[in-house]
């Protein structure tokens, strides 16, 4: 079922027929609101929404979905389409044109129903045929990676521009008005939330993460289906507050995003590639950790682990699991704390949230143990917590001292990885 970005269900195109505006033989002035946005002026004139000013904005702002193979090294859209999307969206009246807009961004800009009926076929042939567990985990991340709609890389970018968190709030907020006014209907259209009681999942983020307290728990149950895309969105709400998911959002005084942490698994392995290079060296475990590796393992654990990360064939056993927890718990603290480019967080994710003034919040065990969590980050994600009130002062620290803000918890694991580790 296709899903609208981080608050909406895709919903059914609205039964509303919306009439083109006769187009002047004059010049005309477009003042107000609508100035300044060129050709999606037309969007905010005449009675009615025109569909084909909508189609033209949706097509030159939503990104397309690149190739799987090519996924990585796909150029990020211009910002300026993103922006161009938020002030034209603005623009409109609230209410019908607005629920339009996003009922043609759900039924145009969705899931490519035909890629994903090729690789569901992909992925049926290879657990019948019994291929070996690479072939059909590639299967199931190219099934994944086609299930994400279209618009998540537009909310996704907007998320990224100057008060774009603050957009999507309001835009969920205009979602509901439409729900209870009856400008959006069908069984596809409603808003994700949980209740009243503060500390609730926002809706599934940017790209529908499975909803938990991931902030508390730290993990997800093994029965919950696996995330479909990189990062997730949690806002926590103070209770008693909960009306001010329907625009009200100035109450909102801390959120959290649930992210991805890519390239940890990838710059674990060099780690340990250059520990089996020189025998007997041994910086990144505890000599406890070591021999309990080795007893599981049967070989020496730099070069049993590197053998295993890669195949992710680690994952198949719990003793193995457990005893792995606490030293990629602080390795991983300490690759999104103090692995450092040019003086930034060497993670782009890190590094993203850490501009826009988050702290480096939590760092969750088992979080994501979808195939592409496992192979990115060892099934691990983590909170970056906005503070609304710092987020300004946090920023200006990072960009101007690099300096990193983050939770007793962060800075406990990265002090174990200081005392434990010789790197």
């Amino acid at each position: 079922m296709s899903r609208l970005g981080p608050f909406l269900v895709a919903p059914r195109l609205l039964r509303r027929s919306w009439v083109l505006p006769r187009r002047p033989s004059s010049v005309s002035i477009v003042t107000g609101p609508c100035a300044g946005l060129g050709a999606a002026a037309s969007l905010c004139s005449g009675p009615a929404a025109p569909s084909l000013a909508m189609e033209e904005l949706l097509s030159r702002s939503v990104p397309p979905l690149p190739p799987y193979e090519t996924r990585e090294k796909a150029p990020p859209p211009a910002e300026l389409r993103s922006a161009e999307f938020m002030r034209s969206y603005r623009a409109l009246e609230a209410g019908p044109r607005r629920a339009e807009l996003l009922a043609r961004l759900a039924r145009d800009f969705g899931v490519d129903h035909g890629r994903v009926a090729e690789f569901s076929a992909k992925v049926l042939q290879a657990r019948e045929q019994q291929r070996e567990p690479g072939a059909l985990l590639q299967a199931e991340d190219r099934l994944r990676y086609y299930l994400s709609p279209r618009y998540r890389g537009l909310f996704q970018h907007l998320g990224r521009l100057e008060g774009g968190l603050r957009f999507l709030m309001e835009l969920r907020g205009d979602l509901v008005e439409a729900l209870a006014a009856r400008h959006a209907e069908g069984p596809h259209v409603r808003v994700r939330g949980g209740g009243p009681t503060g500390g609730v999942a926002m809706g599934r983020g940017e790209g529908e993460a499975p909803r938990c307290r991931a902030d508390e728990r730290g993990a997800r149950s093994s029965s919950t289906p696996p995330p479909m895309s990189i990062s997730y969105r949690v806002s926590i709400l103070p209770p008693g507050h909960w009306n001010s998911m329907c625009g009200e959002f100035p109450q909102i005084k801390v959120f959290s995003s649930l992210s991805p942490i890519p390239g940890f698994t990838k710059w674990l392995i060099g780690l340990l590639t250059s520990q089996t290079k020189e025998q007997g060296r041994n910086e990144l475990f505890t000599d406890a950790e070591c021999q309990e590796i080795s007893e599981i393992t049967g070989d020496p654990a730099a070069e049993k682990l590197k053998r295993l990360l890669t195949n992710n064939e680690w994952m198949r056993s719990e003793r193995l699991v457990k005893a792995l927890h606490s030293p990629f718990m602080r390795l991983c603290a300490w690759y999104l704390y103090g692995e450092k480019h040019r003086g930034y967080a060497l993670n782009p994710v890190a590094n993203f949230h850490l501009q826009n003034g988050a702290v480096l919040w939590r760092i969750n065990w088992m979080a994501d143990t979808s195939p592409r969590g496992i192979t990115a980050s060892c099934g691990m994600m983590v909170n970056y917590r906005y503070f609304l009130e710092d987020t300004a002062s946090n920023s200006a620290g990072y960009l101007g001292t690099k300096h990193i803000k983050a939770s007793e918890q962060v800075l406990s694991l990265v002090s174990q990885f200081q005392q434990n580790s010789k790197l």
